[in-house]
């Protein structure tokens, strides 16, 4: 993540390495070099970097002289599509989110796809680039015709596991089941209990590596189901964030897709419909990047016409659909969770001034 402030931290901190180096790449980049003996990058994964005009497809001037470095010590930029000569063709590919809602055959306009994993994300495809004048949401590259706006979080299943090692220790290490069935027995809303899920810091829209989680709305009469649903409510609630950020920017959603080791759980599929308050479809097959990527390589190398066929070629297994009361439940909560967030920054703050002398043993 965030290869531009990177480069400025090795310039600060570690100015004689920084003098040295002959070519800054991604780890991709230099399996690629191992792989053809070729040192190229591809369009998605630049497009994250912060280094690459989104428009003329071309290191940008402005942010290399930001970072201090000079377009020929990167990578050449190059297509998603790409072919590499080896023994075997390579497809040089794209990166990870992009190829998930290709994967979830969220390809066209309007189409979101929702992943919840270790963490989260929200994308929806676009037809030309744009940068959120908001600041809320990103934009990556998949192919010269479609692009995806939005955000990704850094706590979604990882909060779960939290959970379990602190509040259900005796539960063991494999204990997702008995967890979400605990959580299944508090209320919608927890009973008035809002987790933040920010144990890693968050990305979208926040961006910040300021805050922490917390509970907020505590009483004696809630119990450790009312704090577990609370958490995965936490990581449903910070999606719908990024969702409405996603709107904010300027792009319709009407349809979303979601994936991920998340969507085994029916509570959690009901959860999330609920929260963001539209229907969620989940096509039969979880792992929506490792499809994306097969299908990126068939459109490079002339198998398929298009990688708009994805649309076609992944099968929905179930949609859920928000319960109307559940809904309402969550849409008040909502505006109460974001607020938390700008009414604890100052509290943030001094807890990460506070941080060396704090640190959990």
């Amino acid at each position: 993540m965030a290869p531009l402030p990177k480069l400025l931290w090795f310039a600060e901190q570690e100015p004689v390495l920084f003098g040295r180096v002959a070519y800054w790449v991604g780890v991709k980049d230099w399996v690629l070099l191992g792989l053809c003996d070729t040192l190229v990058t591809d369009h998605s994964v630049a497009s994250a970097t912060g280094l690459m005009d989104l428009r003329q497809l071309s290191w940008d001037s402005e942010a290399l002289g930001i970072a201090e470095i000079t377009a020929e010590q990167l990578p050449q930029l190059v297509p998603t599509t790409t072919v590499l000569p080896s023994d075997t063709r390579v497809v040089v590919g794209a990166g990870d989110g992009p190829l998930a809602n290709l994967g979830l055959g969220a390809v066209a306009p309007g189409v979101m796809a929702c992943s919840i994993g270790t963490s989260g994300a929200m994308r929806v495809m676009v037809e030309r680039p744009g940068v959120d004048p908001l600041g809320g949401v990103f934009c990556y590259a998949l192919t010269e015709q479609r692009w995806v706006v939005g955000g990704a979080i850094n706590n979604g299943g990882i909060v779960l596991d939290w959970v379990g090692e602190a509040l259900a220790p005796e539960l063991g290490g494999d204990a997702e089941e008995e967890l979400l069935a605990l959580a299944a027995r508090a209320p919608v809303g927890s009973g008035g209990l809002i987790m933040l899920p920010y144990l890693l810091s968050e990305r979208a829209p926040h961006w910040s590596a300021l805050p922490r989680g917390a509970y907020v709305g505590l009483t004696n009469g809630h119990r450790r189901e009312h704090l577990v649903r609370a958490a995965l409510e936490g990581v449903c609630q910070q999606l719908a964030l990024v969702l409405a950020s996603v709107r904010a920017a300027g792009n319709e959603v009407r349809e979303i897709r979601a994936g991920g080791g998340f969507s085994r759980s029916p509570l959690w599929r009901q959860m999330l419909a609920d929260v963001l308050g539209v229907p969620v479809r989940f096509p039969t097959a979880h792992e929506g990047s490792a499809f994306g990527a097969a299908l990126l390589g068939m459109q490079a190398l002339g198998l398929i016409p298009s990688v708009d066929v994805a649309a076609d070629l992944v099968r929905i297994e179930q949609t859920a659909y928000p319960a109307p009361a559940a809904a309402a439940t969550y849409a008040a909560l909502l505006p109460l969770f974001n607020e938390l967030y700008d009414a604890l920054v100052p509290t943030f703050a001094s807890l990460r001034r506070l941080a060396p002398g704090l640190a959990p043993q």
